[in-house]
């Protein structure tokens, strides 16, 4: 029987020594079946200069903490990686990184220096990823032109900190089917600058204290969604665009002089869907904006919820909510534009709600002129009777009497209650801010072997401890 126990508790310590085995050679092997690259580690910038000239295509070349003082040219496929705490300084002119090769990854890098009119990160090819690195005392953060379907994210970008003239954050030019998502930029002249680049995507970034936070000119199919500005002239400054999806954006409290939520200027053929604009001096301001649908979208608080400007025509305008607006809507003469779809138009809450019926409709039209607003077009001394008493009695007026013009608006359907709008994506616990360097398919792979090679020693013991 003892011959019978000793052959178990035998059986037992060989087979625990051969899980810890196991466990050792996926941990020390599994890093690098994961990644499926060749790590080298370098702490000196002329040790760093010297290993990208010799680097192999697809190798991994890690940083250790440190400053390194210089300009990068990366010419060849390779993924450059810091530790925390590595620091890349840009000589005073130039740029600091420059990346001419293809499927280049830069991450976990601080980026700083560089000239008045350069990027932290120059980059002329296609498909590079740039991810996870923060930028300072620069004046543009990341710089792509001509290279196509380039990745930037999970990026914490500002400008110079002195009060100077100041880049921007991301800037593309001619540079299509770029990702940009989850980044935080601020204090920049343009969170996002994209020109003459289509068929990209601007996602879940946070954007503070810019002139502009996204800007857009002379692009097309381009998706702007789920974005947070706020505390900038205008949220988004979409120019000269066409066939834009707009969608989910947050864009508060900018507050400026003629700034806005969203300034849509010259664009055409776009969709701009469940937005919400709230706190700013104009939610939506639309100049030679035309052939746009807006629709369930969030007017509130704004001191003009909506300014049609001149030559903003034939934009299909309904199901959208007007709350506690200064103003709710305004419009330049001549433009005509539909404010019903399939028989349903916009709730407004300054309407008096009439519905002898009791359906889903008030039974009056909305109506909203403001002769006084096209008034101070012309007379802009007359805005210091802006909310008084006789202008607020002159407006009410408006609504119920028929006086001849051509920049009333009617909405012939409007609605009892609010549009359904869902604005779950308000709630998100998602942390823009938030880095991380290791993919969560990798932290699971690694867990589930530890967890298993830990069940697997305890019931080895419990079966030796039994015995």
């Amino acid at each position: 029987m003892n011959k019978v126990n000793k052959t178990e508790n035998k059986w037992g310590e060989d087979m625990r020594g051969k899980v810890l085995l196991f466990l050792l050679l996926f941990l020390c092997l599994g890093s690098q079946l994961v990644h499926g690259e060749q790590l080298q580690s370098v702490s000196s910038f002329d040790e760093l200069v010297e290993r990208i000239v010799t680097a192999q295509p697809g190798e991994t070349i890690t940083l250790e903490a440190g400053e390194y003082h210089g300009q990068l040219l990366i010419n060849k496929e390779i993924t450059l990686q810091g530790k925390d705490g590595t620091h890349i300084i840009g000589p005073s002119s130039g740029y600091p990184i420059i990346i001419e090769a293809e499927n280049v990854t830069i991450k976990n890098l601080h980026i700083e220096g560089g000239g008045t009119q350069n990027a932290g990160i120059y980059i002329k090819s296609n498909r590079n990823k740039i991810i996870n690195n923060s930028f300072k005392n620069v004046f543009h953060g990341i710089y792509i032109k001509d290279g196509y379907g380039n990745e930037i994210a999970n990026n914490t970008i500002t400008s110079f900190s002195k009060d100077v003239h100041k880049g921007f954050g991301i800037y593309l030019v001619n540079a299509p089917q770029t990702k940009i998502s989850n980044n935080y930029l601020y204090d920049l002249q343009d969170g996002i600058y994209v020109s003459y680049s289509d068929y990209g995507e601007v996602t879940n970034n946070l954007i503070e204290n810019a002139r502009y936070g996204i800007h857009t000119m002379d692009s097309k199919n381009v998706v702007i969604s789920k974005n947070e500005v706020r505390k900038s002239h205008n949220g988004l400054m979409i120019m000269q665009s066409s066939d834009l999806f707009i969608t989910e954006n947050i864009l508060h409290m900018n507050t400026t002089i003629d700034g806005a939520g969203m300034f849509i200027y010259d664009t055409f053929d776009s969709v701009i869907k469940v937005n919400v604009m709230k706190g700013n001096f104009k939610g939506i301001f639309f100049e030679n904006a035309q052939r746009n649908t807006v629709e369930f979208n969030t007017f509130q608080q704004n001191d003009i919820g909506f300014d049609l400007g001149k030559a903003s025509k034939s934009n299909l305008i309904y199901l959208n909510n007007f709350n506690k607006n200064t103003k709710q809507i305004i419009s330049a003469s001549g433009n005509k534009n539909l404010f019903s779809r399939d028989g349903y138009g916009n709730y407004w809450d300054d309407q008096r709600s009439i519905n002898l019926n009791g359906d889903e409709f008030i039974d009056f039209p909305y109506k909203s002129g403001d002769i006084f607003f096209n008034m101070t077009n012309k007379e802009p001394l007359l805005q210091v009777f802006f909310q008084s008493p006789a202008v607020y009695l002159w407006n009410k007026i408006e609504q119920f009497t028929p006086i001849p013009a051509d920049h009333f608006i009617i909405d012939e359907h409007t609605l009892v209650s609010p549009a359904p709008i869902k604005l779950d994506f308000l709630n998100s616990t998602n942390d823009r801010k938030s880095k991380t360097s290791h993919s969560l398919l990798q932290i699971l792979f690694f867990s589930s072997i530890v967890c298993f090679s830990g069940f697997l020693l305890w019931k080895t013991r419990r079966k030796k401890s039994e015995n």
